[in-house]
């Protein structure tokens, strides 16, 4: 992808060797801070302004004291994105300053094995060379004549590095980097805006050309465009001021406005956002030189451990633990702000005074995300599923940032199984294909020489979980389901082949694969926990629920070699997933308790390789089979991740009125004030995990009916499933146009109606009767 007139005569800068002198450095590096300034003058009003921006590793971009953008995309070592962004009205007749932070976080190999403080965020690749920025762009008068430039590189751009600032690992939680612990009398005040601010300012050295050299060679933080639009960045409010419990330390409120803290004093504030959000947290304060203010961010109150939960709001019971900042004030009027947003509920400001009383004005929060926009739509009697799609819509939103996200709180990494999910989610609520393009390649990426794909990508930390790949592929045909874009399969099709033959080459003797390298994982099962998730089998030999999510692979496969024109490698790979199954069927399947074992001779029988048993159509009795899935309590059940496939199964085998004891589970947290979906269903880690959100899927698709009938739903078939509720009604989004459907069931008789996007046929069901209608429309029945 060229990117020649984007940069024209910029090069990469950086922090000058000599600023670092009088810094103590302890053998390996840490996240540092830097800020640099480029300032111009301009003579004429109606000036425009087209900027470029990266960094290396992260930036906040201000222009004249406006904050505008974070950056950069989350790339990695081959891939570093630019943003592209207008910022022609706050550019002014005079005096001009655009301000950037950029903090640097440290390679992988400079953290250590401990995880200590100092570190940067997994999903974020580090680098050696501390903060580094680029900048591309001219100021044009209004007939199109160069006024200014702000290129870095060409124009001299200032830095002053910064020492204010450390990070902390936050406990249990090393994922995301560190916490800011801020010294703010260190903080070189006015350099966001001010003609002349504090610190240590020198020219920033130039580094790197942008663009490869003549014979190729590539210079680091190869350039990339942003692949999907910037987050969307919106105010929001506290809804209201929680009690204190009464062991707690006294407590302030904000509701008279600005607060003052007299000396010392140690008093505290907790803050209730209404629902989880991820936002941008702005802390104004005046005065307490020589104060303490904590910020402590929790997803809700809990108990001894962040595990320990009940109602999420209980704040007698419970308390707030989790991640927090400190800032300790300079003593002037100041804005704290953390450089990253933050994932919370609940916030607790607790502030302990020295000799001077500190000023605090309520926290400002921006709530942040990709612009994900909700185009379907699902409205029921049933209050309990209205809640249940309202907080999956939220969930699925709260884990979308600059990639798909396991949990923002957490970890705040994409992982393949999950993203499969949550891409089909957003496929339901959104039409939206950016993220899940972006993602796709993502993961293309992360392929190891092997041939085996990592199991969460962008990430510095190389992790395999090889059953996950196999999910990469079922996103390939989903993409294709979606979009009726067969270049996309196409383009990835060696991959394909290459994950595998990976697989291939771990066949063993009973001609199923067997023990392989890396992490077995299967599922969150409660009795596998001391196991990471791990079943027995895996660890002694196959793993059934493993080989038969490879059968699905390979038909996925035969099915995308087919389309691409193939042929001999799909039946190769039919041929194969009919040996596997042949081989489970004769190893795993035990007769006198009529189920498939976790492995072969071992006595671990669990709900997964009976779901998978049926969507592969091994099980001779589908509907046998999943009602004993569903009523013995021995066998080992399936989490959150595993819903969608369990549902799946449920509806295969002709069960689908069986599915509410599923959405009876996620009402269970709704009653206990959740506003988003948890990670899982027992010993709860994260309160949001979209792999959870499986109504989004289930109301358009299954409740209303709609689905496509023909890749990129050129035809349409609605076929809606008139049970679990009384009634039902909402739009369904599509690539043709948006589908209406309303039912209602009275006695015996059912009700429908609604309207297809005109010109796409599409195929009407209902009571076993069915209709074809040539050219869409609408329909009444």
């Amino acid at each position: 992808m060229s990117i020649i007139n984007d940069f024209p005569g910029c090069s990469w800068i950086g922090v000058p060797a000599d600023l670092y002198k009088d810094k103590t450095w302890d053998g390996r590096l840490k996240a540092q801070v830097a800020y640099f300034r480029r300032e111009f003058t301009l003579h004429d009003k109606g000036a425009t302004l087209t900027m470029r921006v990266s960094a290396a590793s992260r930036y906040r971009l201000y222009v004249n004291g406006v904050s505008l953008l974070s950056g950069p995309c989350k790339g990695d070592r081959f891939r570093h994105y630019y943003e592209t962004i207008d910022v022609s009205k706050y550019i002014k007749w005079g005096h001009n300053i655009i301000s950037v932070k950029v903090v640097a976080y440290p390679p992988y190999d400079a953290m250590g094995a401990e995880y200590g403080d100092g570190i940067g965020p997994e999903c974020e690749f580090g680098t050696a060379a501390g903060p580094c920025l680029l900048v591309g762009g001219e100021v044009l008068s209004i007939d199109g004549k160069k006024m200014a430039s702000v290129g870095t590189g060409e124009t001299p751009w200032t830095v002053c590095l910064d020492d204010a600032i450390q990070y902390k690992t936050p406990k249990l939680s090393y994922w995301i980097g560190g916490m800011e612990h801020v010294d703010g009398a260190k903080i070189p005040k006015g350099w966001i805006d001010a003609p002349k601010p504090d610190g240590v300012w020198t020219l920033a050295d130039v580094r790197w050309p942008v663009y490869p050299n003549g014979t190729g060679g590539i210079f680091p933080f190869h350039l990339q465009p942003r692949p999907i639009p910037l987050m969307y960045e919106t105010p929001v409010e506290f809804t209201k001021e929680m009690p204190l419990r009464p062991a707690d330390i006294p407590a302030f409120t904000f509701m008279g406005g600005p607060v003052t803290i007299p000396p010392h004093t140690t008093m505290a504030v907790e803050l209730d956002a209404g629902v989880l959000t991820t936002a941008y947290v702005e802390l104004p304060v005046s005065g307490g030189s020589d104060a303490e203010i904590l910020i402590r961010y929790a997803e809700c109150y809990t108990g001894e451990t962040l595990t320990d939960k009940g109602d999420r709001a209980d704040c007698v019971n419970f308390r707030l633990d989790g991640h927090q900042d400190i800032y300790y004030p300079s003593g002037t009027a100041e804005l704290y702000s953390p450089l990253w947003f933050r994932t919370f509920r609940f916030v607790r400001v607790e502030v302990k005074t020295g000799e001077h009383a500190v000023t605090l004005e309520k926290p400002k929060i921006t709530e942040t995300g990709y612009p994900l926009e909700q185009k379907s739509t699902f409205v029921s009697p049933d209050a309990n599923l209205n809640k249940l799609w309202e907080i999956s819509a939220r969930t699925l939103q709260r884990c979308m940032h600059e990639t798909y996200e396991d949990c923002p709180y957490y970890e705040q990494l994409q992982y393949i199984m999950d993203t499969r999910l949550q891409i089909l989610f957003t496929y339901a609520l959104s039409g939206d294909t950016r993220m899940a393009l972006r993602t796709i390649d993502d993961y293309h990426a992360s392929i190891l020489p092997e041939g085996i794909l990592q199991s969460r990508y962008p990430c510095q930390v190389t992790q395999v979980i090889p059953v996950f790949a196999l999910h990469w592929i079922f996103m390939l045909e989903d993409y294709y389901q979606q979009t009726g874009d067969a270049s996309i399969p196409r383009r990835y099709r060696a991959t394909v082949d290459n994950v595998l033959d990976w697989y291939g080459r771990h066949i063993g003797p009973m001609g199923l694969v067997g023990q392989t390298d890396y992490w077995q994982f299967t599922d969150w099962v409660e009795a596998w926990e001391n196991r990471h998730g791990m079943s027995f089998a895996s660890s002694v030999g196959p793993s059934t629920s493993n080989n038969l999510t490879y059968v699905l692979a390979l038909r996925t496969a035969a099915r995308i070699n087919r389309l691409t024109g193939r042929n001999d490698a799909a039946a190769e790979y039919d041929t194969n997933a009919e040996t596997i199954l042949a081989n489970i069927q004769k190893y795993c399947w035990n007769d006198d308790v009529k189920l498939y074992s976790e492995g072969p001779g071992v006595d671990e029988y669990g709900q997964h390789a009976q779901v998978l048993a049926v969507l592969t159509g091994l099980a001779k009795d589908p509907k046998a089979l999943m009602s004993k899935t569903l009523e013995d309590d021995s066998l080992l059940q399936c989490s959150f991740p595993w819903m969608f496939y369990f549902i799946r199964a449920l509806e295969e085998a002709g069960m689908y009125d069986r599915t509410s004891i599923f959405f009876d589970r996620l009402t269970g947290f709704v009653k206990l004030n959740a506003t988003t979906v948890p990670e899982r269903h027992f010993t709860v880690r994260s309160e949001c995990h979209a792999w959870g959100a499986f109504p989004l899927y289930e109301f358009p698709h299954t409740f209303l009916g709609v689905r496509p009938a023909a890749p990129g739903w050129r035809e349409i078939i609605i076929r809606p499933y008139c049970g679990l509720t009384p009634s039902c009604s909402g739009t369904v989004t599509t690539p043709v146009g948006d589908v209406q459907v309303s039912w209602e069931r009275i006695d015996t008789t059912i009700k429908l109606s609604g309207c297809a996007p005109k010109g796409i046929p599409c195929t009407v069901e209902i009571n076993g009767k069915r209709e074809y209608l040539p050219n869409g429309g609408e329909f009444s029945y």
